[in-house]
């Protein structure tokens, strides 16, 4: 259906290619041909133009998206109706779906992450702020510009929350990775929780290169993922991945929705939070500590009365009373410490601590910690809660250390410190006799001009005079004012005031301009697009009127045409203006239906009953193809046409094709059910391979007492049918 758009103009929209075809129609990129501005087309399928819910999704995707005025979201200029062509008018955005960039890149930096997280979160948030839920947030959904800027699309499954009607349900749209668990369940309601989650799983994704459950086999295990088992960590997958960032994505993909974050404010306040912690090392499980803090203060104290006590006592009092009086202090702290850790034990008993063992060299440095004494070096095993620390290790004569750690839970730290000695450099001696004063010699009057430019070998003029070509180096110039001219061929002059002063070296580089000229080029098709030496136009840092002058290698391509290549010199100040029709490129169609039938190309009858073999040429491009017989069935499949070759399909209805049916139930076991084909009972039971004739049917199976958890299917049995069609029934209870 795509194809057929190409190079059509629909209400003065001229259709250039097609950027992507979804469940509800394709996306194209056009141009509008009196404004000549590029735009993006998402036109609903003509299949689907008669369906009432998919015209009412249509129009609520574009009632969504017209109401906000985000830079992070694709705008929406208009609704259109134009011949039972449904379309949306939207911003064409020149950029790469996030879901390309991860296949393309695998995980991504943290930091890189953060900066499109963050622009999504705020678009989010203007969606919610507008009552409304996107219900469809996955990196396919998202595009990043050229310059890093976010665009949010596909507001296709976007529920306004300030309408009293709802007229789907949420298990009829999404994209299963990013399902939230009371999504999948089928809640009739989802509410801003569902879209962090599927945020939270996008996060996940791109700071790992992958989803937690992708390599399961069947839905109903990623269902069942989804709804009850555990996630694995990405730090499993991407050990770099700092501690408190984990942290942020396990809360938004929380199953329980009161669990995760409540609005997508939230959750960027808490990645700003990260992002400005004033740590040189992101980390693991800040926990809280009020009370852990309180005993920990005691601790110090303790240890910083027995050092004080013990420096007090050798100097001042009799040795014979040293050992009782600082015995009884230290008792009397400890009692108190004691009382006070019962009383708290209980507020405590859940605060996550770690041991800490710091080593100096020289030994007997004070250590301070959040500015309490923890006693002298070295100190072992000191059990401590997690948390961050500033630390200073303090000793006479050395210069004192200061710095910041973080204890982890799990994770004893030891840390051995160099002290460096402070050296006091002697005064000078003055000596006897002065030396003799140093003999200053006259300075020059004169300066010194040095000249470089881009390009080289520019000739330089001073007040007029030819000096020479660069590099140049003049010395021996006066003072003053000089004005300063370089020139050469097919270049624009340059010209500058230059100031010299006495005994100054001035050195300049003049860049000279190379001269332009212009280029116009009129081609057919519209579509096509111009590359000069190997960069398309749009990606060149000057526009066509301004092209550098030289000689190009000028190519215009475009899909199903012959490439036009010349060579073309541009000259200075001249418009040189260049025809271009491409060749449009055929190949052959040629199809033989047994024992006869209706050929469709595009959903377009191209032959009746047809008996013998038919040839067609088409351009090149995809095609479906769809063969008819009003009693044997259809048969349909997707050829593509290329330039010179003939693509030869055979349609035979008297053919059989053999197919296994097997039956599993939620656990995997097998289970005996009935085959039906096309509503018929084919008389076998799974496990079983069964001959079925070419062409589209039905398949179901069925036994009393279970229901089918995926329903009937249609499939399409021809040579290229490999997979066993396997059907899961759960039993009723």
């Amino acid at each position: 259906m795509s194809s057929s758009f190409l190079g059509k103009v629909i209400d003065n929209y001229r259709i250039l290619e097609n950027l992507g075809i979804g469940g509800m129609g394709i996306v194209f990129k056009a141009i509008h041909i009196k404004l000549e501005k590029l735009f993006a087309l998402k036109m609903i399928a003509p299949s689907l133009v008669m369906n009432e819910n998919f015209i009412k999704r249509f129009q609520t995707e574009a009632r969504a998206l017209a109401k906000f005025e985000d830079p992070n979201i694709v705008k929406v200029y208009d609704l259109r109706s134009v011949d039972d062509h449904w379309f949306i008018v939207m911003e064409y955005v020149d950029g790469i779906h996030l879901l390309d960039k991860i296949k393309k890149e695998g995980a991504m930096d943290w930091q890189q992450v953060l900066l499109i997280l963050k622009q999504v979160l705020t678009a989010i948030g203007h969606a919610h702020d507008a009552g409304i839920v996107h219900r469809d947030i996955k990196p396919n959904n998202i595009m990043i510009t050229k310059d890093g800027t976010v665009k949010i699309t596909d507001f296709g499954l976007a529920k306004d929350q300030s309408s009293l009607t709802q007229t789907m349900t949420v298990a009829s749209g999404g994209t299963l990775y990013y399902m939230s668990p009371e999504h999948v369940k089928g809640f009739s309601f989802t509410d801003k929780r569902s879209d962090i989650y599927s945020i939270g799983m996008t996060f996940y994704e791109m700071i790992t290169g992958c989803v937690p459950f992708k390599k399961m086999n069947s839905d109903f295990e990623i269902r069942e993922a989804i709804m009850r088992k555990e996630f694995v960590k990405p730090s499993s997958f991407n050990p770099n991945i700092p501690a408190e960032l984990e942290s942020i994505i396990m809360k938004s993909i929380a199953k329980n929705p009161n669990a995760r974050f409540q609005t997508t404010k939230e959750m960027l306040e808490m990645i700003i939070r990260f992002e400005t912690t004033d740590t040189s090392e992101k980390s693991v499980h800040k926990t809280p500590k009020e009370s852990s803090d309180k005993r920990l203060h005691i601790q110090r104290k303790i240890v910083y009365v027995a050092d004080y006590l013990s420096v007090i006592s050798n100097k001042y009092l009799p040795t014979k009373y040293r050992v009782g009086i600082v015995f009884f202090i230290l008792l009397t702290m400890l009692i108190i410490y004691a009382t006070f850790s019962s009383s708290n034990n209980k507020s405590t008993e859940n605060i996550l601590t770690s041991s800490l063992t710091i080593f100096s060299n020289p030994p007997e440095a004070l250590v301070y910690l959040n500015g309490d004494s923890l006693g002298q070096t070295p100190l072992q095993d000191l059990n401590l809660p997690t948390d961050h620390y500033s630390m200073s290790i303090v000793k006479k004569d050395y210069h004192t250390i200061d710095t910041t750690i973080f204890l982890s839970a799990g994770n004893p730290l030891q840390l051995d410190f160099l002290l460096q000695e402070i050296v006091i450099t002697p005064p000078p001696i003055a000596s006897e006799k002065p030396p003799p004063p140093k003999k200053v010699k006259p300075k020059p009057s004169f300066a010194s001009l040095t000249i470089r430019s881009n390009p080289s070998k520019v000739t330089i003029w001073l007040n007029g005079q030819i000096k020479g070509q660069t590099p140049l180096q003049l010395s021996n110039i006066k003072p003053g004012e000089y004005q300063l001219k370089a020139g050469k061929e097919n270049y624009e002059t340059y010209k500058q005031k230059v100031s010299l002063r006495a005994r100054e070296n001035m050195v300049i580089t003049p860049k000279l301009k190379l001269k332009t000229g212009s280029l116009i080029v009129v081609k057919e098709p519209h579509s096509a697009r111009i590359r000069l030496n190997g960069k398309y136009m749009e990606d060149l840092d000057y526009p066509i009127n301004q092209i550098p002058i030289g000689t190009y290698q000028l190519e215009i391509t475009a899909s199903g045409y012959a490439t036009f290549n010349k060579a073309i010199t541009i000259t200075p100040d001249k418009v040189d203006t260049i025809y271009a029709t491409l060749k449009r490129l055929e190949g052959e169609l040629s199809v033989l239906v047994r024992p006869w039938g209706s050929i469709y190309i595009n959903e377009q009858l191209h032959k009746s009953s047809a008996d013998t073999k038919y040839k067609i040429s088409l351009p090149v491009a995809q095609y479906e193809i769809k063969v008819i017989h009003p009693t044997l069935g259809t048969w349909k499949r997707s050829v593509k046409i290329q330039p010179e070759k003939v693509a030869d399909l055979t349609v035979d209805f008297n053919q059989k094709i053999k197919m296994q049916v097997d039956a599993i139930d939620q656990a995997g076991n097998p289970v005996y059910a009935e085959i039906f084909l096309d509503n018929q009972n084919t008389g076998k039971s799974t496990p079983e391979t069964i001959d079925v004739r070419l062409g589209f049917h039905r398949l179901m199976v069925k036994k009393d007492g279970y229901l089918t958890s995926n329903g009937e299917r249609e499939i399409m049995v021809d040579e290229h049918l490999r997979d066993t069609q396997t059907f899961i029934l759960n039993e009723i209870k």
